[in-house]
């Protein structure tokens, strides 16, 4: 035998002879269990327990094996020096398993283990603090078996104990890194609020100015100047705004708002508003929808116009000659979705093949100098790319440099329910038009804002009164009755929250109901959400753009004309009210071209009174009881039946019933819903009228 060979078998004698002993009392013991076994059986015992001591000292593991009516338990060496002890330095006793559990874990641990052996839960796994011999804490993974009589009745558990300490170390580290990057997420938020407050109102200036003075007279270096410096203006903006939405998109924070839309709609407005530009560079800008492609679906229009006027804007920009095209088509549909196919087709520069798995990455150009060229920030496609994968979408890029680019995605949209229609024809959505003169007050503390806002709705025709701060728009609004408030959120002293609550608290006596716009400059997730909840009726960002805010201010004008009154601070005075024009319940010729079947046009009119007070009456009902949501339901199935019918008046009024019921606002629904079943009332005569009643 070699010296090596000798030394390890010296080391091993102790061991061996360690495990002799233990094996004899374990054999003596079941001798006395069984004092007439089979010697055969007694071997097979033998070579069992001889096993089972091997897989003791094989393992990492403690080992512990625990007689449940005599209370009696094994403990493995591993097991002890897993905390610090020798063999015989602490009892064989579940009294010492009990002593050594951290307080705080002792009866979550014995609550565990109960609910096991009671059979309330189907295995026994649970993780501990144990006191080390050193006065330290380690954390254990327990695992254990139970053996069971004929009764069900527990009477002997086994099971090992894993140190698992540096796992849990590992853990936390990870939840403070994880805690710190939120941190860093939620100060990076902020920041990015704070940044858009900050640039964003200056630029309500810039930009309101400049669309103000584009309306006056102007000499031709004037007005090119005017509008070089708007459009550059309107770049910062667009930035600012890639800046924010990329952040969110990285936060996690970007959601999608999903409602029914019209896809044809949204892709022949985008059509003809970017084809002013390929205009400029002549170029032919081309579209086309698959008939197979259904016109109504529900889905997030707003991010879906970002996406595509972001790729559409690429492809002319990238494009000096030929054409552009976009194209729909089906990809696929189930019960529930259908899947489209978008594909913006150009005959542009190209794209290297190098650099087509990279293009969607952030802050990546197709080439070096292609920022210097073109300008942009990298941004665009991979906020693209994000918003596609929110859709349930991808997208890809198929191209070769110097011939162009196709680039394709993918997005997935809700079904609708209800009558099919045929898509409307392509037109141009008409600037909204204020049928009557509003009074208006402007809650807004900064003097460019004050100015901005004013003579817009001035040179529209409304009469406007500022409010420097909220004390001031309380106190006029005691005085004075608006159709509107336009009311800035960061102000000092009385903010923007706290003077919608004051104006609501005093509304609850009153019984009346101003509609307050909230105008700030901040443009993150859960602004307009804010709003809303602070007893706000809508919501606009700054800088200010004259159709949003015409559009926003003048939804809200259900009186008839004013009397004309001098607004808080004028150069000259306001043009004269425009007088009352009574829209007609709904748009004839529109209506016979989204249908563009008689017959089924009759059927429609011959079911709109039946469906209508259907719903009607279930928001009554909602009503008479106070539950908002099921009045939502029933004004958002309303308004859907109501689209069918070109009803522009009773759709606005349906919207607006969904949003005081979406803020739970009763007393505001229940306003509304009197004059929306007033409206839905001349819309029948109308419809009968038009068409013979009973048909």
């Amino acid at each position: 035998m070699s010296e090596t060979q000798e030394h390890a078998a010296g080391d091993s004698v102790p061991e061996l002879k360690q495990r002799v002993r233990e094996l004899e009392d374990m054999l003596h013991a079941f001798r006395l269990r069984l004092p007439n076994a089979p010697a055969e059986a007694m071997r097979e015992l033998a070579e069992s327990e001889e096993r089972f001591a091997l897989a003791v000292r094989g393992t990492n593991d403690g080992i512990w094996d625990w007689d449940i009516r005599t209370g009696k338990v094994f403990f493995s060496p591993p097991w002890k020096s897993m905390i610090g002890y020798a063999d015989d330095e602490i009892e064989n006793a579940f009294s010492t398993f009990e002593k050594l559990l951290h307080p705080e874990d002792h009866d979550r641990v014995m609550a565990a283990l109960n609910d096991y052996l009671a059979g309330r839960t189907p295995r026994y796994a649970v993780e501990f603090r144990f006191r080390h011999k050193d006065g330290s804490w380690r954390w254990i993974l327990a695992r254990g078996r139970a053996l069971r009589d004929e009764h069900g009745t527990p009477y002997r558990m086994a099971g090992s104990h894993t140190d698992v300490t540096e796992r849990k170390h590992d853990e936390e580290e990870l939840r403070k890194a994880r805690q710190a990057a939120e941190s860093a997420n939620s100060a990076k938020s902020v920041f990015l609020a704070n940044m858009s407050h900050e640039i964003r109102t200056p630029m309500n200036g810039v930009i309101g100015m400049s669309e103000l003075l584009l309306g006056t007279e102007l000499n031709e270096t004037q007005r090119e100047y005017l509008e070089m410096l708007k459009l550059s203006a309107d770049s910062l903006l667009e930035l600012l705004n890639d800046i924010l939405d990329f952040s969110k998109i990285e936060a996690g924070r970007m959601e999608l708002d999903a409602h029914e839309f019209d896809l044809n709609e949204v892709v022949t407005e985008i059509a003809q508003a970017m084809g002013i530009r390929a205009f400029q560079k002549h170029l032919v800008l081309q579209h086309h929808i698959s008939p197979e492609v259904p016109t109504r679906l529900i889905g997030d229009d707003g991010r879906l116009r970002q996406i595509l006027v972001n790729l559409i804007g690429n492809a002319i920009k990238f494009t000096h000659q030929g054409s552009v095209t976009i194209e729909v088509t089906l990809e696929s549909t189930t019960a529930d979705l259908v899947t489209l196919h978008f594909k913006i087709n150009d005959t542009g520069i190209g794209i290297a093949n190098d650099m087509q798995d990279s293009i969607f990455e952030a802050f990546t150009q197709a080439e070096s100098s292609t920022s210097r060229r073109y300008g942009g920030t990298g941004l665009g496609l991979a906020i693209c790319h994000d918003l596609v994968a929110l859709m349930q979408g991808r997208i890809w890029v198929e191209s070769q440099a110097g011939k162009g680019s196709t680039f394709h995605f993918t997005a997935a949209f809700g079904r609708t329910s209800g009558i099919s229609i045929k898509p409307k024809s392509p037109r141009i959505k008409p600037v909204v038009t204020a049928h009557s003169s509003m009074k208006v007050l402007i809650v807004e503390d900064g003097h460019v804002n004050q100015l901005v806002g004013a003579r817009m709705l001035e040179k529209r025709g409304h009469v406007v009164t500022l409010a420097a701060n909220g004390r001031q728009a309380i106190e006029y609004c005691g005085k004075d009755a608006f159709d509107a408030i336009l009311m800035d959120v960061h102000m000092p002293g009385i903010n923007g929250y706290e003077a919608t609550a004051k104006i609501r608290q005093i509304e609850q006596t009153s019984g009346s109901h101003v509609p307050i716009i909230a105008m700030t400059a901040n443009a993150m997730k859960g602004d307009r959400e804010r709003c809303i909840a602070a007893g706000m009726d809508d919501y606009i960002s700054k800088p200010l753009r004259s159709a949003e805010l015409f559009q926003v201010v003048e939804q809200f004008a259900r009186r008839p004309a004013l009397p004309e009154a001098a607004p808080a601070f004028v150069d000259s005075a306001p043009p004269p009210p425009r007088p009352q024009v009574e829209p007609p319940p709904f748009d004839l010729a529109e209506f016979r071209e989204s249908t563009g079947d008689e017959k089924l046009m009759r059927k429609l009119v011959a079911i709109f009174t039946e469906d209508s007070q259907k719903y009607l009456r279930k928001a009554e009902k909602a009503l008479a009881v106070s539950k908002a949501t099921p009045l939502y339901e029933a004004a958002h199935s309303l308004k859907g039946m109501l689209g069918v019918y070109s009803s522009k008046q009773a759709l606005k009024l349906c919207t607006e019933l969904c949003e005081y019921a979406h803020a739970g606002d009763l007393k505001g629904a229940q306003i509304m819903l009197d004059q929306l079943k007033k409206e839905c009332s001349l819309l029948g005569d109308a419809l009968n009228a038009s068409f013979g009643p009973g048909t």
